[in-house]
């Protein structure tokens, strides 16, 4: 606990001839967070970018293969067997063209169709009107007109000028050529919609027969389509999967150094894997390999916890990842928030059906081996035991105070006992921050940070002081002494005020300014911390707070139950109770898990985190690469 993973940069030497292969056991086995070289010695291999842009050509044409024939990709493992960019390019580029020929006919077929039909209704529609199609447009002494009105429209009324027939949303207008703008004009005030030049010039039996025709030639590509599909996929998942991962290897090699015969392979690695990579390249390499190690400061970050404590990673990294100049704070996170919901959310029924949330999230997110929601399974889990726990001490089952003792008290019989503790425990957490902050600072040799700063010893003396004082005037009502109030609280005050003389003068560091500018920024500091810690300790009244508002709701649901049957023994009653329950379980959860992350993240990670180190993330290939 505390501790991080021991990650060293190295950088591996070996023949260029090996690299492919190398670059394939690498990304198997998933040990080396890659690194470039610095830009002034970084010289990469102009035909991996060659490669690599042919692998990216091969994998869009199988995935336009893929789409176009609505086959869902699989993630499959490959067999080890040598891959041939050049040949496979050429077979997937003759692949996508025969797809493309047979979606385009398709296409064409299908639009077809769809005109056939469309004129086959047209036909019918002037059937029903009594107007034989193939004589349309034939006379010289009338003009006619075709097309649809909006459903809404009711019948078209004919006039002295010209004769109207409708049949559904069919309309056919007939006139002579001289008040044809007329009739015109008339049905465009019923959104007429003209589809005259679509008129069949052929018999329906014709159409008929076309339509026949298409739908056969339909079947017929639609057969061809899902019998090459069939036959094909294979082919084409093997093209994909193989070039993913061949990409994603070639697309590594670029962060290499390339000599006429020699690789450079930079990055970093936990050393618990050295052993592990030493067998990959002498298997591969045989000793015709050069493996050199050394600490780095700026190395990514691995967190090293207990199984149990690994759920609460996921809180910690939603702040950021600790850096290696900071020690882990995730078991101290895992117990403040804990113990802050389980104050909160204080109820031995309901605690214990979050844990039964808790691990039925866990166990999904392992099915679906989706690591924050089994993380979240976890969290929940811890939670909803704190929780338990908190009930037995409240005396609370299922919002019932009633059904057990209180091993503890009731929050709302003891309400200032309640905040008392609260408060208390918000200063061990404060306390506890300070500390870690020192430690951290001692730990980066930072001993101005350590002793004189803000979040230093001497404010840490001062505000345990303050609390101590404060702790015994409630106790016995006597004042503190002079002599404690000179050594614990004015002495702190002049030391942290000449901080910045102090830190020239012990450990080099740079001197201020200017006097004014240096007093008047003191000044500040010194109520920026009386008014920030002040503010800090009394933020966890609202754990208190919250466990009252959990309590009153509980209250209320009974209240509400008894209302419907005194005995709570009616069907009417034990539905108020389940619903309200449930309803607290859902409601008081979610903010009591937001408050905790609240107070979490600003009271307690805000005396010492700063997050600003990178997540160890090694190269890993996805699925097995073929080898090259």
């Amino acid at each position: 606990m505390f501790v991080k993973s021991d990650i060293r940069k190295i950088t591996i030497a070996l023949e260029k001839e090996f690299s492919a292969e190398v670059y394939l056991a690498l990304g198997r086995a998933g040990i080396i967070h890659l690194a470039r070289f610095e830009e002034k010695d970084f010289a990469t291999d102009a035909g991996i970018q060659a490669e690599e842009s042919r692998a990216r050509e091969i994998i869009s044409f199988t995935d336009y293969a893929f789409n176009a024939l609505l086959i869902e990709p699989e993630e499959a493992e490959q067999a080890a067997q040598p891959l041939n960019p050049g040949f496979d390019a050429a077979l997937a580029l003759k692949l996508k063209k025969t797809v493309e020929r047979a979606v385009k006919l398709r296409k064409k077929i299908s639009e077809e169709a769809e005109i056939v039909a469309r004129r086959m209704e047209y036909a019918e529609a002037l059937n029903r009107i009594g107007v034989d199609p193939l004589m349309i447009g034939r006379s010289h002494f009338v003009k006619t007109v075709f097309g649809t009105v909006d459903d809404a429209v009711g019948d078209i009324p004919s006039s002295r000028q010209f004769m109207i027939a409708k049949t559904g949303k069919y309309v056919f207008g007939l006139s002579s050529p001289a008040d044809f703008p007329a009739m015109t004009l008339f049905l465009q005030e019923y959104g007429f919609n003209d589809q005259s030049a679509d008129i069949p010039a052929v018999s329906p039996d014709h159409l008929q027969k076309r339509s026949w025709t298409l739908r056969r030639r339909g079947e017929i590509i639609d057969d061809y389509i899902v019998h090459w599909k069939e036959g094909n996929r294979p082919t084409l998942q093997r093209l994909r999967n193989a070039y993913t991962s061949y990409g994603e290897m070639l697309k590594a090699m670029q962060t290499s150094f390339f000599s006429a015969r020699t690789m450079f392979i930079t990055g970093w690695m936990d050393m618990r894997d050295k052993k592990r990579l030493v067998g990959i390249l002498q298997e591969i390499c045989s000793d015709r390999f050069i493996l050199a190690e050394r600490r780095d400061p700026d190395a990514p970050v691995r967190l090293l916890n207990v199984r149990w404590l690994q759920p609460f990673e996921l809180l910690v990294k939603t702040m950021g990842m600790p850096s290696n100049s900071e020690i882990d704070p995730t078991p101290l996170a895992a117990i403040t928030f804990v113990v802050m919901f389980g104050l909160m959310f204080g109820d031995l029924g309901q605690g214990l059906v979050l844990l039964l949330l808790g691990t039925a999230l866990k166990m999904v997110g392992r099915k679906k081996v989706k690591e924050n929601l089994e993380q979240a399974g976890g969290i929940l889990i811890a939670c909803g035991s704190s929780a338990a726990i908190c009930g037995l001490l409240y005396g609370s089952v299922f919002s019932s105070e009633q059904i057990i003792p209180a091993l503890w008290f009731h929050p709302t019989a003891q309400i200032m006992q309640l905040f008392t503790t609260t408060i208390l425990m918000g200063v061990v957490f404060i306390v506890a921050g300070l500390c870690i902050n020192i430690l951290n600072s001692f730990l980066n040799a930072d001993y101005t940070e350590a002793l004189f700063e803000k979040r230093g010893l001497f404010v840490l003396i001062l505000y345990a002081a303050v609390v101590v004082f404060a702790l015994d005037y409630q106790k016995t009502g006597q004042h503190p002494a002079t002599w404690s109030i000179v050594a614990f609280i004015l002495l702190p005050l002049i030391i942290f005020s000449f901080r910045g003389v102090l830190g020239a003068v012990l450990f080099q560091k740079t001197k201020p300014a200017g006097i004014a500018e240096y007093i008047v920024e003191t000044v500040m500091d010194v109520v920026e911390i009386v008014l920030g810690l002040f503010a800090n300790t009394i933020s966890f009244i609202r754990v208190g707070a919250f466990a009252l508002s959990h309590a009153g709701l509980s209250i209320v649901t009974y209240t509400l139950a008894g209302m419907a049957d005194p005995a709570m023994k009616s069907a009417g009653a034990i539905i108020i109770i389940v619903v309200g329950n449930i309803f607290i379980i859902g409601f008081e959860g979610l903010i009591c898990g937001i408050q905790s992350m609240r107070l979490e993240y600003y009271e307690f990670f805000g005396k010492f985190f700063q997050g600003n180190g990178v997540v160890f993330s090694p190269f890993t290939l996805k699925t097995k690469a073929s080898e090259v």
